[in-house]
């Protein structure tokens, strides 16, 4: 935490900070903004990306307080207390960043991920994007169904911050829900783009791997223009076929290996076996620079006692957040997985996907 404080007030000394995504007129490319490639946006303001370390790149703690009317322990603050004090665990264990993908339509709460960054030494990284179309969760509505308008949404969220808060997000989402987008996943999808190339921020996209979705969204990707560089297709390892990994890496495209744990689950195809030796087979041809690992967990749920838990966190690991730390890295490591390609994808890769190339 000293670290961050003292490159924040580096920052405001020398003008980083009052810099970094200004609002301006047009397309940030077109307009010629000049914004220091090493930066990234967290919860707690700009950092140098170098400072991000060991980073869970899709994980959901920001709905924390969605859950809260099933919490039987106090209110709001003795929540809050017991999500920090697991997320100290995460940190203890090794866990330096989290990048949440909790968009506005499915629960975030940023001033929550915010106070539990402060309180727990995680660095937190939030988005901007849109989960399912259209938002099912009350009171909610779309703030836009065009494509320019869904842009100018999510720009704002990234150039001048996310509820009226000025806690600017770092990284879009994009949830494509089965394996053709509906239309307006599309509009949802271009909107993104859009957004990602005028800020220069990277997109990060739900996709049904299991139905090889990500074959149905190169070709909108590639019409908008969009650099693959700037892609992960996450829960990619629900599919266990090695054509579909490597032709979607060999395009230059990142994949999101983030439902691992699933594979532990009886029955489970692909199973946690299988899931493991894609990552390593994928490693093997020279591609550990285009892999994430992480859990996607559902971070509020687990706070609560088992049978007040839905169906969602029920499917997330046991060991939680350590999951990828205790259970996911040693076993990479036990068939042939280095050290090198272990820190390649999980400090590395992290950090390059987040800087504003």
């Amino acid at each position: 935490m000293t670290n961050r404080r003292d490159f924040l007030r580096q920052s405001a000394a020398t003008g980083i900070w009052a810099a970094l995504f200004q609002p301006v007129a047009g397309a940030c490319e077109s307009a010629g903004v000049n914004r220091p490639a090493n930066i990234v946006q967290t919860v707690l303001g700009a950092l140098d990306a170098s400072k991000l370390g060991f980073t869970l790149p899709h994980e959901h703690i920001a709905d924390g307080p969605y859950f809260l009317n099933k919490w039987t322990n106090g209110g709001r603050r003795e929540f809050t207390a017991q999500a920090i004090e697991k997320l100290k665990l995460a940190r203890a264990a090794g866990v330096d960043t989290i990048i949440d993908l909790t968009s506005y339509d499915v629960g975030r709460d940023i001033r929550f991920l915010e106070e539990v960054s402060q309180q727990s030494g995680i660095t937190m990284i939030a988005c901007t994007g849109q989960r399912f179309f259209p938002p099912q969760y009350p009171g909610v509505s779309m703030p836009s169904r065009t494509i320019e308008g869904l842009a100018a949404f999510f720009r704002k969220e990234i150039e001048q911050g996310i509820d009226g808060t000025g806690i600017k997000a770092g990284v879009i989402k994009i949830g494509i829900v089965a394996k053709t987008p509906t239309e307006l996943e599309v509009i949802g999808l271009r909107a993104a783009v859009r957004a990602s190339k005028a800020t220069r921020t990277s997109i990060r996209i739900h996709n049904r791997a299991i139905d090889r979705a990500a074959d149905n969204l190169i070709g909108i990707l590639n019409d908008e223009g969009m650099n693959p560089s700037k892609v992960s297709f996450d829960h990619s390892d629900d599919s266990g076929d090695p054509d579909y990994f490597l032709g979607l890496v060999r395009r230059g495209y990142s994949l999101g290996m983030d439902h691992v744990h699933r594979g532990l689950k009886p029955g489970a195809n692909p199973s946690f076996e299988r899931r493991a030796d894609c990552i390593k087979l994928l490693i093997d041809a020279g591609f550990a620079g285009k892999l994430f690992l992480s859990q996607d967990e559902e971070f509020g749920g687990s706070l609560l006692a088992e049978e007040a838990q839905d169906f969602r966190s029920k499917l997330d690991p046991k060991d939680g957040l350590l999951f990828t730390t205790q259970t996911l890295i040693p076993h990479l490591k036990s068939i042939g997985v280095s050290e090198a390609s272990i820190r390649m994808m999980t400090v590395e890769n992290p950090r390059r996907f987040l800087e504003l190339s």
